[in-house]
């Protein structure tokens, strides 16, 4: 009897538990359950959309990469164009997408539309991209500002100082904008940065930054020359 009493009051003991947390634990079990396959459909939809914008960059990559000598037609830019569009508006913080507003910049360039070309790489910086995109950005960004004679604007773009990578490129532009502006000396310092952080092994490069600083010397002779006759 005492056995059959202990069965019952279990039971009752479970009706009151599961009256008084049985809700609390359905809708637990649903929550984990809903969360799980919510979490799994976001995995799928997020690697599906990478997936997507990894073939949509191959296919512009196709057309940006144009054989040496060949010529874009009107037709492959508007398609770059609409691709690039595409990758930017699928998302907006990833490398697909600023990769193809670099692409669209450099169509701009080519083109002569410095505003556009300006835009885009602005587009990138608004972005909030990682290092190393931002300081291309602001790089690509001066030289086009520097070709719209913006100088103050370009110089402004190279500041603060980039990273080892970028030294030499930094520097060139700067001396690039203050030989623009007539500032001689502040040019030549720049080029002789850009020249000590290039790797001698690039030669054509090398020896382009010390024909920009041999360019900037200052010729003693004829101020020698002057003692001399004074003499």
């Amino acid at each position: 009897m005492s056995v059959h009493l202990s069965e019952e009051e279990q039971i009752e003991s479970l009706k009151r538990w599961w009256k008084d947390y049985g809700k609390t634990v359905v809708i637990a079990v649903v929550i984990a359950v809903v969360g799980y396959f919510g979490f799994t459909t976001w995995q799928d939809q997020k690697r599906q959309k990478a997936e997507n914008a990894s073939e949509v960059y191959e296919q512009l990559l196709k057309l940006a990469n144009a054989e040496p000598g060949k010529t874009l037609s009107d037709s492959d830019k508007a398609t770059i164009t609409h691709l690039a569009g595409e990758l930017k508006d699928a998302n907006r913080h990833s490398m697909y997408a600023h990769s193809a507003a670099f692409f669209l910049a450099k169509l701009a360039v080519d083109d002569n539309k410095l505003d556009v070309a300006a835009t885009e790489l602005k587009w990138v910086l608004s972005a909030k991209p990682e290092a190393a995109t931002e300081q291309l950005a602001r790089l690509r960004l001066a030289r086009v500002l520097t070709a719209q004679k913006a100088y103050a604007d370009a110089l402004a773009q190279l500041s603060p100082e980039p990273a080892a990578a970028f030294t030499a490129e930094y520097a060139e532009a700067r001396g690039d904008i203050l030989k623009l502006q007539g500032d001689l000396d502040a040019a030549r310092t720049a080029y002789e940065k850009a020249l000590a952080a290039t790797d001698s092994q690039q030669q054509e490069r090398f020896m382009l930054l010390q024909m920009k600083v041999d360019d900037l010397k200052v010729d003693a002779s004829p101020a020698v020359a002057a003692g001399e006759k004074a003499q």
